[in-house]
C-alpha cells in the first residue's frame, strides 16, 4: 500500500484552515464530530448529558500511552492534518469534499482522540518529520496514515515516501482494506481465491441499473460446493458500483435465510463518486451454500448508476 502512493509535490499556497468546516453535527444527535470520536474511543463509555457534555469516560491517547478522564485533555487528530491534506490534494477538492475530510466518520483510522500537548507538537507534520514517541505502535501509525492517504487519494512527497517505506520494511505484513472515497479504488483478483473447504466464493459480472430515489435492486450469487458448514467471520464482499454521488447509495448483503448485514449506509456528506472496494463481514452465524444477495438503494434524488461486478469470498 505505501509502494502504491503517488509522489508529487506539495504546494502549500492558498491554505486556510478555514476551507476545512469541520466539527459539524451531521446527523443531528446534539454530539459534533469531535465528540463522536471521544464517545467512540472512549475505553470506559462515558455518560452523554445535555449539549453533548460527557462525563465518567475514561480514554487512551495511543500516541504517548497516556489515559485521561477529562475530555478536555484531549485532541481529535487529523491522523493525516487538514494542512497535509491541502498540500497533498485537498486543495483541488470542492467545499463538500474537504467538509467531508474533516468529519470523516467513515473510517476509525481517520480521526483520533489524543493528549493535546502531543498532537500541537505533531502539528501538520508527515511522518518523515514526526511520529510517535512509543515505539510500539509506530507500525500502527503509518498504517494508519497509508490507508487515510489512499482512502481519498492523496500523494505524497519524496521524504514522506522514504519514511513510510522505511517504517514499513520494520512491520509485519498485513492485509489492510480501505474504502476509498476519492482516487483509484481496489479491483478483485483476476482469479477468485478459493479458501480450504471447497468452492466458497463466487461472482456476479452482470451489470444492475441503480435506479433513481428509493427503489431496491438486488444481485444473487450462489454459492455451492462449499464443504464448510458456517461462514468466515471475515468474509469479503468486493463491490464495484458506478455512481455519480456515492453517498447517495446504501448496500447490504442478504444470507440464504434472509438475514441481512450492513456494508454502507448513505452519506449525505459524502460528494464523491463510485463504490469499489472490499467489505468485510463476521458471516460465521450463516450457512455457507444457498443464494447470497446483494440489495443497493439509491436514496436520494437526482441521479442514477449502476452495479458493475461484485465478489462473495465466504
Amino acid at each position: 500500500m505505501v509502494a502504491n502512493l503517488p509522489v508529487a509535490t506539495e504546494v502549500r499556497t492558498g491554505y486556510d484552515r478555514d476551507l476545512f468546516h469541520h466539527w459539524i453535527d451531521t446527523d443531528g444527535d446534539g454530539c459534533n464530530t469531535r465528540y463522536e470520536v471521544l464517545i467512540a474511543e472512549a475505553t470506559t463509555t462515558p455518560d452523554v448529558g445535555s449539549g453533548c457534555a460527557l462525563s465518567g469516560g475514561r480514554w487512551l491517547s495511543y500516541f504517548d500511552g497516556a489515559t485521561w478522564t477529562d475530555p478536555a485533555d484531549l485532541d481529535v487528530d487529523h491522523l493525516v492534518p487538514l494542512a497535509e491534506s491541502w498540500d497533498s490534494g485537498s486543495r483541488t477538492w470542492t467545499s463538500a469534499q474537504r467538509e467531508a475530510y474533516a468529519n470523516d466518520l467513515g473510517d476509525a483510522r481517520a480521526l483520533a482522540a489524543v493528549t493535546d500537548n502531543v498532537n500541537q507538537s505533531k502539528g501538520d507534520r508527515d511522518p518523515a518529520e514526526w511520529i510517535p514517541s512509543v515505539a510500539g505502535v509506530r507500525c500502527r501509525y503509518i498504517t494508519e496514515w497509508t490507508a487515510v492517504k489512499t482512502r481519498w487519494g492523496l500523494t505524497v512527497d519524496t521524504a514522506e515516501k522514504s519514511a513510510l517505506t522505511t517504517y514499513a520494511a520494520a512491520c509485519t505484513n498485513s492485509t489492510v482494506t480501505v474504502e476509498t472515497v476519492l482516487g483509484g479504488g481496489t479491483t478483485p483478483p483476476t482469479t477468485s481465491p478459493t479458501p480450504p473447504g471447497g468452492t466458497c466464493t463466487g461472482t456476479n459480472g452482470t451489470d444492475v441499473t441503480i435506479p433513481d430515489a428509493g427503489a431496491v435492486v438486488a444481485s444473487t450469487i450462489t454459492i455451492s460446493g462449499c464443504s464448510r458448514t458456517t461462514a468466515s467471520r471475515t468474509s469479503a464482499i468486493y463491490v464495484d458500483i458506478v455512481h455519480p454521488f456515492r453517498g447517495d447509495v446504501s448496500v447490504y448483503l442478504y444470507a440464504p435465510d434472509n438475514t441481512y448485514y450492513v456494508l454502507k449506509a448513505t452519506n449525505s456528506t459524502d460528494g464523491a463518486a463510485d463504490v469499489k472496494t472490499t467489505f468485510t463481514a463476521n458471516l460465521s452465524a450463516e450457512t455457507t451454500n444457498g443464494a447470497w444477495r446483494l440489495s443497493i438503494r439509491d436514496d436520494y434524488a437526482g441521479d442514477t448508476g449502476y452495479l458493475n461486478t461484485w465478489t462473495l469470498t465466504i
